[in-house]
């Protein structure tokens, strides 16, 4: 009080704004801390934060730019004042509308657009007379007008179509009821059309705050609360979808196995499996769900109780793929499966293998020094009923390498958007030759990762899936 004395502003000024200033000071305030929540959350499209953070700011700084007590503190910038006043008050209203829609009336979002850039285009034209003053009173009863114009639009957005009301609909009705009646009469008295003061539209706004920021917050827990059990149960089925993925520990006398899987989320669509047949031979699933998140993966498990039941005929890749096809058709939801299927005899030195849609079997041949790419592709599994697969049967030699994966790896992006390809795939192969199996999957995966980076992408393009199997007999 007494610094406000030093600047020449008499006590009995600053106790008469007192109130007005106090609510100013909240209502600004509440904006900024709205504003702040809404800031981790912008990516997730709910704006009904920053549009009560934005409405509350500028109400709260025209309340306390309007009194006498801010007049007095700036005598010489009262014209300022009075130009952001007209400037809040132009535009003060969008912010409303796009609360009311954003919160509880969704289905009214598309007119809200149009009605939002008419008012906004009509208060433009307003400011500008009123800055360049020309017909002044003119553009402040028009404003008047607008603002007894808007409420009853506000209202009808909250009240139509009649719908089953909860408790934070019926407060946040209540606010705007309360609201509209004092802006109305604020407007009504500004223009003439009946006689009072109007000068109490703060109160109304001050429980319009109350009610709004009830149901802000009570919305923002809640949300948090659903992303936080979402998250919990995204866990579980990583979890469980991790669980069905084959032991890293499989062995296959005088082979060396090595697999790696990096989904592109939580849950992904990719599966690689093995089975192994009289204990010297191997067969190899590589699987490929369309789609990503839980429905892929769902997608996936039952990949897996399906290839489980084709262990009789492990050794007939041909028939596998088949018998897949005819458990997951008319299973998949409008989904499909691409996959290929390997298998290898040790004591035969002799390879088949199997394709449904799927990138090519890559083996290198060490003696010859280059990759041989293998592919025999049938339609993708789950798509269409009846489908037929052939086999193709080749040799392998000590030293020999096949290398199956999933489209991720071809399909990886460079920042420019150039696809990793094959071509570059078999050039890796070539040159990484003499790391261990293992260590070339790493590898592997380290280069793709490399060629995707770039600084604004911040999710994985697909997941990754890798299987790696060397004939290291001598």
């Amino acid at each position: 009080m007494i610094a406000a004395m030093d600047h020449g502003v008499p006590v009995e000024v600053i106790q008469a704004d007192a109130v007005r200033l106090l609510l100013g000071v909240i209502f600004a305030a509440s904006g900024v801390v709205a504003c702040l929540l809404w800031l981790p959350r912008a990516r997730r499209q709910a704006f009904s934060l920053i549009y009560f953070g934005v409405a509350a700011f500028m109400y709260g700084v025209r309340l306390a730019v309007t009194t006498a007590t801010a007049a007095a503190l700036a005598p010489h910038h009262t014209g300022l004042l009075q130009r952001l006043d007209w400037v809040i008050t132009s535009f003060i209203g969008l912010p409303f509308i796009l609360f009311s829609v954003e919160t509880v009336a969704q289905q009214w979002k598309k007119q809200a657009r149009w009605v939002v850039a008419g008012v906004f285009v009509i208060q433009c034209v307003l400011l500008g007379m009123r800055l360049l003053d020309v017909e002044r009173n003119l553009a402040s009863a028009a404003n008047n007008v607008m603002v007894l114009a808007l409420m009853p639009v506000l209202l009808f957005t909250v009240f139509v179509p009649r719908r089953k009301a909860n408790r934070e609909l019926w407060i946040v009705r209540a606010g705007f009821i309360v609201f509209a009646l004092f802006a109305v009469y604020t407007n009504a008295a500004g223009l003439g059309l009946i006689s009072g003061q109007p000068g109490f539209e703060f109160l109304g706004f001050a429980f319009l705050l109350c009610c709004l920021g009830y149901v802000t917050v009570s919305q923002t827990v809640r949300n948090e609360e659903r992303l936080i059990s979402i998250s919990k149960e995204l866990e579980i089925a990583r979890r469980i979808q991790s669980g069905l993925l084959p032991d890293s520990d499989v062995h296959v006398p005088e082979l060396e196995i090595a697999a790696q899987y990096v989904p592109a989320t939580s849950v992904a669509g990719d599966f690689y499996d093995f089975l192994i047949k009289d204990g010297r031979e191997l067969g190899v699933l590589v699987a490929d769900v369309s789609g990503h998140g839980i429905g892929a993966a769902l997608s996936a498990s039952m990949v897996k109780i399906a290839i489980r039941s084709q262990t009789g005929q492990a050794d007939l890749p041909a028939e596998v793929l088949t018998g897949l096809n005819s458990i997951l058709y008319g299973n998949m939801q409008g989904q499909f499966v691409t996959a290929g299927y390997l298998f290898l005899n040790v004591a035969k030195r002799e390879l088949a293998y199997a394709g449904a849609g799927h990138p090519p079997l890559l083996v290198w041949r060490a003696e010859e020094k280059r990759v041989e790419s293998i592919e025999k592709n049938g339609l993708m599994l789950g798509a269409f009923s009846g489908c037929q697969y052939e086999t193709v049967k080749s040799s392998f030699s000590p030293g020999d390498r096949c290398l199956l994966y999933t489209d991720g790896i071809l399909e990886a992006p460079s920042p420019t958007d150039e696809e990793f390809g094959a071509a570059r795939l078999e050039e890796f192969i070539t040159q990484h030759a003499g790391l261990s199996a293992r260590d070339f999957c790493d590898s592997l995966l380290q280069r793709v990762a490399a060629w995707c980076a770039r600084p604004d992408r911040r999710e994985q393009h697909d997941d990754l899936t890798v299987v790696m199997v060397e004939f290291k007999a001598r």
